[in-house]
């Protein structure tokens, strides 16, 4: 492919392209581009999201709100976008074809060129999301008839896309590339993320404090949009865009020369990994996991049904505890829980109201990819057939996987429970651990099981994963919009903490 390629920048062009044609059969990048759209659609629409604080009385179309939700967005899809850029860089040593690659003419500074250009165009078209979101979104408002500014203006839109969003994935994607690429594992991107958003919080902070400095430190944009907009009246809130101030420009300016210096280093200091002496660098995911499951289940032929359904059991929590994508949307989820209820944390009963609100998105979706997974993991990785010769009915086998996933899925509530009680303390005040308890165990945990059996019960029923999974997530995300009864609140009602 590469033996005639008679410029550096066609090999680019074609791995760039290679990339691209890779990520559009993958359903984590689309889940991705879901993620965001579905942020800012929530947002925009007036429903269960809130990406802008203290808006105040100004309008969620205000070109101001509007760009303050684009930098936020950003900021929150770190860990989402860091698993996407680890697919990238690190697809070719975990599959071992990054030798075969490399043994063909291509220069390896192309190859890691294209490798990057592709993660950056993946990372663009994820991003895109972002203002198609926000225009859905508005667009249902004003259908639905919410109070909003007139009409959402296009460059309200386009604006804040080039000098807020742009930037920002140009800098993401040379963080995480050249931190994959030159540690060689997903963790150190997985911290990269984390301190990017650390970043973002200790900008706002500052400038919270009146330190004009946290404009500089903020990555995304957030710190340095509220200090331009500092003192306005609720007037310019509503109407007026945010300018390009010089310590804004500044910011833009500082973080996309911070990852163009860490990228051209990388450009500089990467070298080919090749494995030696026979070393098994990582084998492909579908045969990691097909392995995996029957290793766990090999023993048991023969066995009686209570010890495959303990097995079952088993595998369902581990393997739900070991996965990067749920890693990923629970603490996503946990971070914009916790930002957002941060500012009620003096009042442990508001708090777990905060928590539960600000988390409510990511638990719809982590009941229904998992309900997916419980249905379709075994025919991914081709395990289906060979699992059928076990002494146990596929009936009893799902069951029993469900309820170790489920066990597994409880996390993220009591992840929740953990934040309402240490969050008061931070703050000085006493936490209410009953109170969050009873939320725990009576409300939140129940209804949240109730939602992966709906999803598991309509995975069976349409039998296709990728429509089950958009009819899903689509239907409760339009239900809260609009405010459906019973699905605005899948997390059912409060009970009484007095």
């Amino acid at each position: 492919m590469f033996a005639r390629a008679g410029s550096v920048w066609r090999p680019i062009a074609l791995l760039a392209a290679f990339e691209l044609r890779i990520q559009s059969r993958d359903f984590l990048a689309w889940l991705a581009a879901l993620v965001f759209f579905l942020l800012t659609f929530g947002y925009a629409s007036g429903g269960v999201i809130v990406l802008v604080s203290e808006l105040g009385d100004a309008p969620r179309n205000a070109p101001w709100a509007i760009a303050q939700a684009m930098a936020g967005v950003t900021a929150f899809g770190q860990v989402i976008t860091a698993m996407t850029a680890a697919t990238t860089v690190l697809r070719d040593v975990g599959t071992r074809t990054q030798d075969l690659l490399l043994a063909t003419p291509l220069p390896w500074r192309a190859y890691l060129g294209g490798r990057f250009v592709g993660t950056l165009l993946v990372l663009l078209v994820i991003y895109a999301a972002i203002p198609l979101g926000l225009l859905a979104g508005d667009l249902v408002a004003t259908w639905d008839g919410a109070p909003a500014a007139p009409t959402l203006r296009l460059s309200a839109l386009l604006e804040p896309a080039l000098w807020l969003v742009l930037p920002n994935v140009l800098v993401v994607a040379a963080l995480f590339f050249s931190a994959g690429a030159l540690a060689g594992g997903f963790t150190v991107i997985l911290f990269v993320g984390l301190g990017l958003i650390g970043c973002w919080q200790t900008g706002l902070a500052l400038v919270a404090a009146g330190n004009p400095f946290g404009a500089l430190v903020d990555p995304f944009g957030n710190a340095a949009l509220s200090l331009a907009s500092a003192g306005w009246s609720a007037e310019e809130f509503a109407t007026s865009a945010v300018d390009l101030t010089p310590l804004l420009v500044a910011n833009r300016a500082l973080w996309l020369l911070i990852g163009g210096a860490l990228l051209a280093a990388t450009m500089y200091w990467w070298r080919p990994r090749v494995s030696q002496g026979g070393h098994v660098v990582g084998l492909p995911a579908a045969t990691r996991a097909r392995a995996t499951l029957l290793s766990a289940l090999a023993p048991l032929r023969g066995a009686p049904w209570w010890s495959l359904a303990r097995a079952e059991f088993a595998f369902g929590w581990r393997w739900v505890l070991k996965e990067r994508g749920f890693a990923a949307l629970l603490i996503l989820a946990l971070l914009n829980a916790v930002v957002n209820g941060w500012r009620v944390a003096d009042n442990p009963t508001e708090l777990v109201r905060a928590l539960e609100f600000h988390a409510r998105l990511f638990g719809i979706l982590i009941a229904t990819i998992y309900a997916g997974e419980l249905v379709w993991r075994d025919r991914d990785v081709r395990a289906e057939e060979m699992l059928r010769a076990l002494p146990a009915s596929p009936g009893l086998r799902l069951v029993a996987r469900a309820s170790g996933v489920s066990s597994a899925l409880l996390a993220l509530p009591a992840a929740l429970w953990l934040s309402a009680v240490a969050l008061p303390l931070l703050r000085g005040v006493a936490p209410d651990p009953i109170c969050a308890a009873r939320w725990l165990l009576g409300v939140s945990a129940p209804t949240f099981l109730v939602l992966l059996a709906v999803s598991l019960a309509v995975h069976r029923a349409v039998n296709h994963k990728t429509g089950a999974h958009l009819l899903l997530i689509s239907a409760w995300v339009v239900a809260i919009a609009l405010g459906v009864d019973g699905l605005a609140q899948p997390w059912g009602a409060w009970g009484s903490c007095d």
